[in-house]
Parts: structure tokens; sequence; C-alpha cells
């Protein structure tokens, strides 16, 4: 074991994912980048390892320990920005959708960082969960996809209170809608919504939501845990 920081970004070839990486390339010696598919991040400093896994699955979450363990380092800082939507209706959902959903957003994220805190941390370390808007307020279609973030978010905040006695902490940002390709099909029919429901009408930058990360990883004080930021264009202030 060596005193290598080492820091991991699981959904690392999404939109916010890619812009976490590149925001704290300079934030660790070692960086794994974890995916299902290969990520490609620009302007990282750090040794990137890549790791492509699927994180539902037993074998791609002891793939993602095995390359963290790999680097030799101590974990500094995981950044959990991996998921999928599910757009439909709750009652038309198909019941295999729904536990798929459940799966990805909600239990492989937990089981994941159930392996992580068995492995070596730097004193102050950080967890930083992706939450969404989504898992405070009612969206149409959104029923079981809204369900799982609030499922995680409130996971990061319950973490946040066992980890505190190691001196380590949680996080959670909340993005908005932010112009990713994670829209899908909904980009068209999400503009109206945001110029009647978003007070700053437009849509959120990935790299807006990276800041927030960077800043929570490397300049937050260590006394800030259990918080939820969200990166929102003021939406959730208003009523």
């Amino acid at each position: 074991m060596n005193d290598a920081r080492v820091g991991v970004v699981v959904g690392a070839s999404g939109g916010i994912g890619s812009a976490c990486a590149a925001a704290l390339g300079d934030s660790a010696d070692h960086l794994v980048l974890v995916d299902r598919r290969p990520a490609t991040v620009t302007g990282t400093v750090a040794t990137a390892h890549e790791c492509v896994a699927d994180i539902v699955t037993p074998d791609g979450r002891a793939a993602v320990r095995k390359a963290v363990e790999g680097t030799g380092g101590r974990l500094s800082w995981v950044v959990l920005a991996s998921g999928a939507p599910l757009r439909q209706d709750f009652q038309s959902a198909p019941s295999a959708a729904i536990e798929q959903c459940l799966l990805v957003n909600l239990v492989a994220p937990m089981l994941l960082m159930k392996e992580l805190l068995e492995l070596p941390w730097e004193a102050n370390g950080q967890v930083v969960v992706i939450g969404s808007i989504s898992a405070s307020r009612a969206l149409p279609n959104r029923t079981v996809y809204a369900s799982a973030k609030a499922g995680l978010e409130h996971f990061a905040r319950s973490l946040a209170a066992e980890l505190a006695p190691r001196q380590l902490r949680c996080n959670i940002v909340a993005p908005g809608v932010i112009d990713t390709d994670f829209l899908g099909d909904d980009r068209s029919a999400l503009d109206g919504w945001v110029h009647s429901h978003v007070p700053m009408q437009r849509l959120g930058q990935r790299r807006e939501v990276a800041q927030v990360v960077r800043f929570l990883v490397r300049d937050a004080p260590t006394y800030l845990s259990g918080a939820r930021i969200a990166v929102d264009g003021a939406t959730e202030a208003r009523a």
C-alpha cells in the first residue's frame, strides 16, 4: 500500500460523469474511470485506469474493486454518476423495466459502495452522489426513476451519518435539466417545460454540475457532509 490518492468516477462515459472526470483529473494520482462503455476524458492529469464494467452485476462490481486495488493507493474520493432513465407512466411500465430502473439507479450504486468502503481510504475522503431534482419533484412519466433517485439521495444522507466516525464524507449534487444525451427524445418536449418551470429559462450545462462536484471534492470544508446541492437554475426555489 502506497500513499497515492485514488479517485473513482462511476458512469464516466456519460455526459455528467465525463465532465466530472475531466474536472477532477488533477485531484488524484490515479483516476479509475468506470462505465459499461469505454470512457474518453480530455484534460486528465492523473494516471487514468479504464474499467469497462457493468456495476449491476457482481462481476462488474468486483472488477471496479480490482481496478482500485491495482493502483496500490488509497481511495480519496468516489463520484457515483451512473444511471439510466425510465420515461413511462407507472401503470403501463412493464414490471421488468421497473425492476431494472431500480437496480441500475439505486441498488447497484449501493452495492458498489459496500465493496469500495471495505478498501483503504484517506482521511477526509469524499463520496459524491449525483441525484436529481426528480427526487424531490413529481414530474410526469418519472415515477419509477424519481423513486430510485429519492432512494439514492436518502442512502447518501444516511451514509454520511454512518461514515462520519471514519472521517469520511458523503454529499449529494442534484442536477436539474442538463443538456446531455440523457435527455434522449424528451429534449424538444422539455424546451417548453424549461421556459415555464426553470427561472433561468435555459438548460444547465454538464460543466456546471461538474464544477460543484469539484468544489465538494477539493475545496469544501471537512465539516460539510450529508448536504444536497441542487444545480437547477433555481427550479426548486420556485414552489
